[in-house]
């Protein structure tokens, strides 16, 4: 029975997380930037919806190996501004109107951004315009299921996989309740393919994440 059950949930794993293979993505992304990045952005940005789960791999951690005119210091400088203000949804609308041009210019520097997505999205809103609000909402969505989609985060064979360093951070939450800050444990592995494995565990609690790409150095 035991042995069924096992079965049924490696079943499971296979069919509702897709393993992203960082070399395969790193190649196609390095190699043909223009088909296996810049199109699919164009396709994103317009519905991602028409992306498969496989091309939203591609074009989501493929961007970890393409070259940006983006940082998260593009962000942090913006934030006091722009993105704390945008960050709630009930922003007003005077607020939105003066922000939006400069949100927008950010946006189109990195569509790929969850919280400049999810900021978009309240800007758009106080502004009334629900129809860029909610293609905002599925840019966001579509991102979040990605992530979500790429592991179980239960082992170190299927890691949830990130593209930014505080990613990682941010799944020490997820641990809440299993223990003491005393039980914390933390492990990195650097792997074969550049990207880092982080372990975290709290008591009977682990957590598996992967940075793909390793730390970034721009």
């Amino acid at each position: 029975m035991k042995k069924i059950s096992a079965l049924l949930l490696l079943l499971h794993s296979l069919l509702f997380f897709s393993q992203i293979n960082v070399e395969e993505i790193k190649k196609n992304a390095t190699e043909n930037p223009q088909k296996y990045f810049y199109d699919y952005l164009e396709m994103f940005k317009k519905d991602p919806s028409k992306l498969t789960q496989e091309e939203m791999n591609q074009l989501y951690y493929g961007s970890r190996f393409v070259k940006l005119d983006y940082n998260l210091s593009v962000y942090s400088n913006q934030s006091k501004e722009i993105w704390t203000p945008a960050s709630k949804r009930s922003i007003s609308k005077s607020k939105a109107q003066k922000i939006v041009s400069k949100a927008e210019e950010t946006y189109a520097r990195y569509p790929l951004d969850k919280e400049i997505l999810r900021g978009l999205s309240n800007i758009y809103n106080a502004l009334d315009d629900k129809t860029k609000s909610e293609l905002s909402d599925r840019q966001y969505h579509a991102i979040e299921n990605t992530v979500k989609n790429s592991g179980t985060g239960n082992s170190a064979d299927s890691p949830i996989c990130v593209i930014w360093a505080g990613d990682v951070i941010k799944r020490i939450d997820d641990l809440r309740g299993y223990g003491t800050v005393r039980d914390f444990k933390q492990e990195i592995k650097i792997l074969p393919d550049g990207s880092m494995l982080t372990m975290y565990s709290m008591g009977s609690k682990q957590i598996f994440v992967k940075l793909v790409g390793g730390m970034r150095l721009d």
